[in-house]
């Protein structure tokens, strides 16, 4: 259950710091364009995508190492 929690801490933190910490970072200047925008506007947009990558690969970690019962269902044929 620990390391469930550490690992649902350590995603949170990482989201936060693609959104704050990289933007200050990296990302705050002009020069290169990527595709015609900033850098900090590209950023913005590959951190949602970025997202539920990170957010799935835990999930798939968090079935791995919590299961869950299975559903029993009322339906009898």
């Amino acid at each position: 259950m620990r390391r469930i929690i550490t690992a649902w801490i350590v995603a949170v933190v990482l989201i936060v710091f693609l959104y704050v910490g990289a933007t200050d970072i990296w990302m705050n200047h002009v020069h290169p364009t990527v595709l015609s925008m900033p850098p900090i506007y590209a950023w913005f947009v590959l951190v949602p995508l970025l997202n539920p990558l990170i957010l799935g690969i835990l999930y798939f970690y968090d079935r791995k190492h919590n299961p869950q019962p299975m559903e029993v269902s009322d339906n009898v044929d």
